[in-house]
């Protein structure tokens, strides 16, 4: 009997309420009390059993673990209504040692200046090292040590996520939304004679409201511009931690590791761009479907490039239980193409602790893949992660 009693009880604490999240609420001024600090952690561990294939020969993938990954954050309440975030990966793909991603800070209030309560009653400012605030996309993703938003193990295929210095303006009033921002582009500024050059500029608009308390509906659409003549800008390979299936497609002449291994994108350079994603997603009691459109023209080495990406989300939760699938396309203009379906599940044992299984395909088409034209990849992750 006691057994039964300790797993009904288990049953209800993990029926949890575990909605999907975007940009950050507002910060209450009426909750600061003093300054303090919280650090923060994320931890991820993966048993990859993936197998792939193509017209060369490939590296000989194992089942086993992978390297786990670590984040440690810092989150500092500094005033009423203003806040500092800073993260660092302690452990990840692409770096053996521990450094610092990034960090901002956030105004929702300023104290200093009592007579901007009116106008700041709408408004969010963000300014410091940070993803700017382009398409919706970003907020399912993995982010190294951190894994707790997304439903699946890899992240989209063409992976927007950068760390560049800038700040973004956000207005939100009854559902609606508005964002402007800038950043310089890079990563890194430069040093030498390798510095940036122009600044580049992102906005999104957007609706985003509970209809009823069954019924959710968010529609966002975003622009990211390069004005020509950058030196060379950054969206998509900025992520430097690394992508989530390890050493896939890698050839077995290949020097080293290729830590984006199951992204394709127009990669870093680009001294021309316009990028715009426009996203949907509907909430309907435990049924989320997400959806993605970008497009992208550039310059980049003085070629032309055109990038479409399409992708759809299903998820079905159920308490803190949860299933569903992804289907992702990137195309280019030379006719190439990577198209990757995820089917999985997961189990959020509290919210703040996450175990997921997906199983995943990948199918590369085209010249611009080179020697890999024709290959794919497929299996299953385990992963199981935490973040608070």
């Amino acid at each position: 009997m006691k057994k039964v009693i300790v797993l009904l009880s288990a049953a209800l604490v993990s029926m949890l309420s575990l909605g999907q999240q975007f940009e950050k609420p507002k910060l209450e001024a009426s909750e600061f009390e003093k300054v303090k600090a919280k650090v923060g952690a994320g931890f991820a561990l993966q048993m990859q059993a993936l197998d792939h294939e193509a017209p060369v020969e490939l590296i000989d993938l194992k089942n086993n673990f992978n390297l786990p990954t670590a984040n440690l954050s810092v989150t500092a309440d500094l005033a009423p209504g203003i806040q500092l975030y800073i993260n660092n990966y302690m452990s990840s793909r692409h770096h053996n040692e521990a450094w610092v991603e990034g960090g901002y800070l956030t105004i929702d209030h300023m104290p200093f200046l009592p007579a901007s309560d009116n106008l700041m009653k709408y408004l969010t400012i963000r300014a410091g090292v940070m993803m700017p605030n382009y398409g919706d996309a970003h907020f399912f993703r993995s982010n190294n040590g951190n894994v707790i938003n997304n439903p699946f193990v890899g992240s989209w295929i063409m992976d927007a996520y950068t760390t560049n210095p800038g700040l973004d303006i956000l207005f939100r009033k009854d559902g609606f939304l508005a964002l402007v921002g800038t950043n310089n582009g890079r990563v890194n500024y430069g040093r030498g004679g390798n510095l940036g050059e122009d600044l580049v500029f992102n906005w999104k608009l957007g609706y985003d409201k509970n209809i009823n308390e069954d019924l959710r509906i968010r529609a966002t659409l975003s622009g990211y511009h390069v004005g020509d003549g950058h030196s060379g800008s950054y969206l998509w390979d900025g992520d430097r931690a690394g992508a989530r299936y390890y050493n896939v497609m890698q050839t077995a002449d290949a020097e080293g590791d290729n830590f984006r291994s199951g992204r394709w994108s127009p990669g870093s350079g680009q001294s021309q761009m316009n990028s715009y994603m426009a996203n949907v997603f509907v909430q309907f009691h435990g049924l989320e479907v997400f959806g993605i459109y970008e497009n992208m023209k550039g310059e980049k080495n003085e070629a032309d490039q055109h990038f479409t990406q399409t992708a759809v989300q299903a998820l079905y939760r159920l308490g803190s239980f949860y299933v569903g699938t992804r289907y992702n396309n990137v195309s280019n203009n030379d006719g190439s193409s990577v198209d990757r379906t995820n089917i999985g599940g997961g189990w959020y044992m509290t919210p703040n602790v996450v175990v997921k299984l997906d199983y995943v395909t990948q199918n590369y088409e085209g010249p611009a893949h080179g020697s890999i034209d024709g290959g794919k990849f497929n299996g299953v992750v385990l992963e199981a992660g935490i973040a608070f």
